[in-house]
C-alpha cells in the first residue's frame, strides 16, 4: 500500500472519527478507551521494545516499569475488595501518600529521564534526573498550571492529540502530501468547528449507566479542567447536557478514538505488525481478552488492570516525542 493510501485513509478515519465522536460522545470514548486502548498499549509497546526504547541507555525501561507501576498503586487502592482487605484507617495512611502530588513527581521524573537519557549512558544521567526533578518540583509544586500540564495533560489530551499531530508533521516532513497537509489540517479545523455547531441538533439521552461509569471512574475530571482552563467555568465544574460540556466531550472522544485508528493504520508506514511473530501475537491477544473480560464484568476492574500498561505506553513513548520534535524544530 502506498503513503498516499495511507493518507486517505486517515483522512477517512479523522472524518469518522469526528462525525462519530458528535453523535455518540460519551459512548464513543468509553468504547474505545476499554476496546481499541488496551490493544494500542500492547501493540505499541511492543513496537517500542523492539526499537530498543528510541534510548541507548540501559535502565531507561527499568525507569518506565517501577514509575509506572508506582503510578498504578492509587488506582488498585481504589478498589472494593482492596480498600475492605486494607481497612480505613490503613488506606487514608497509603492515600495520603500516593496523592496528585506523588503522581505528577513520577510522571515529570520519566519526562526528565527520557531527555536526559537520550543524550547519555553514563550512571550520572539519573544524577542529572532527580536534581532536575526536585528542582522543578520546588518551584512548581504549588503551581496549577504545573499539575494540570504534567499531571492530566501530559498522559491524556497532550499524548492523544498534540503527540498525534507532531507525528503526522513528521510524516509530512519525510515525504510531502496534499493529502497529509489536508489531514493535519482537519485536526485543528473539525475541533474549532465545535464552536460553531449547536449540539441541540443531535438531541442527546444519555443512558444512567453511562453517566455512571463516565463519573464513578473519574474521566469526567479533564473535561472539568479543560472547561476551567478555556475561561467556561471559575471553578471545576462538569455537567453532561451544558453545551461547551458537551463539546469538550466531542472534541476528547475526537482525540482518542483517531489517535487509536491512526495507530493501527500505520502497518505499512512504520511496519509494527511485522514484529509480532506467532508467539506475541498470541500473547497480546490473550492479554486483550482477558482485560476486555474485566473490562465487562466491571469498568471500574478493567481501568485499573489496564491502568499499568496505559502509563507505561504513554511514558515508553516519550523519548520518540522528544526525538521527532527534535527533527521537526531544531536544526542542526
Amino acid at each position: 500500500m502506498m503513503v498516499i493510501n495511507i493518507d486517505k485513509l486517515n483522512l477517512a478515519l479523522i472524518l469518522i472519527s469526528f462525525i462519530l465522536a458528535c453523535l455518540l460522545p460519551f459512548e464513543l470514548f468509553l468504547f474505545g478507551y476499554a476496546v481499541l486502548g488496551p490493544l494500542h498499549y500492547l501493540t505499541e509497546t511492543n513496537w517500542i521494545i523492539d526499537k530498543n526504547y528510541f534510548v541507548s541507555n540501559k535502565y531507561w525501561k527499568y525507569v518506565v516499569i517501577v514509575a509506572a507501576f508506582l503510578y498504578s498503586m492509587p488506582y488498585l487502592f481504589s478498589l472494593p475488595f482492596i480498600k475492605s482487605a486494607l481497612g480505613e484507617n490503613c488506606m487514608k495512611q497509603l492515600l495520603s501518600v500516593f496523592n496528585s502530588s506523588y503522581t505528577n513527581a513520577l510522571m515529570l521524573l520519566v519526562l526528565v529521564c527520557a531527555i536526559v537519557f537520550l543524550f547519555t549512558q553514563k550512571s550520572k544521567a539519573f544524577l542529572i534526573s532527580g536534581f532536575l526533578v526536585v528542582l522543578v518540583s520546588v518551584l512548581t509544586y504549588t503551581s496549577e498550571l504545573y499539575m494540570l500540564i504534567n499531571g492530566l495533560l501530559l498522559p491524556t489530551v497532550i499524548h492523544v492529540y498534540l503527540f498525534t499531530i507532531l507525528f503526522m508533521l513528521y510524516g509530512i516532513h519525510r515525504k510531502n502530501s496534499t493529502v497529509g497537509k489536508l489531514n493535519i489540517a482537519l485536526m485543528f479545523l473539525l475541533p474549532l468547528s465545535l464552536l460553531l455547531i449547536n449540539t441541540d441538533i443531535f438531541n442527546y439521552q444519555f443512558s444512567k449507566n453511562i453517566k455512571e461509569i463516565y463519573m464513578s471512574n473519574n474521566f469526567y475530571y479533564l473535561n472539568a479542567n479543560l472547561a476551567k482552563l478555556l475561561g467556561v467555568y471559575s471553578e471545576l465544574k462538569f455537567f453532561f447536557y451544558e453545551k461547551v460540556d458537551l463539546k469538550i466531550q466531542i472534541f476528547i472522544a475526537f482525540a482518542y478514538i483517531y489517535h487509536y485508528l491512526n495507530w493501527f493504520s500505520k502497518t505499512t508506514v512504520i511496519g509494527w505488525h511485522k514484529q509480532l511473530n506467532t508467539r506475541k501475537s498470541v500473547i497480546i491477544v490473550c492479554v486483550w481478552g482477558l482485560i476486555l473480560a474485566c473490562y465487562l464484568y466491571s469498568y471500574r476492574l478493567g481501568l485499573v488492570i489496564s491502568i499499568f500498561l496505559s502509563v507505561a505506553h504513554v511514558m515508553l513513548e516519550l523519548p520518540l516525542n522528544m526525538i521527532t520534535f527534535k527533527a521537526l524544530f531544531i536544526k542542526k
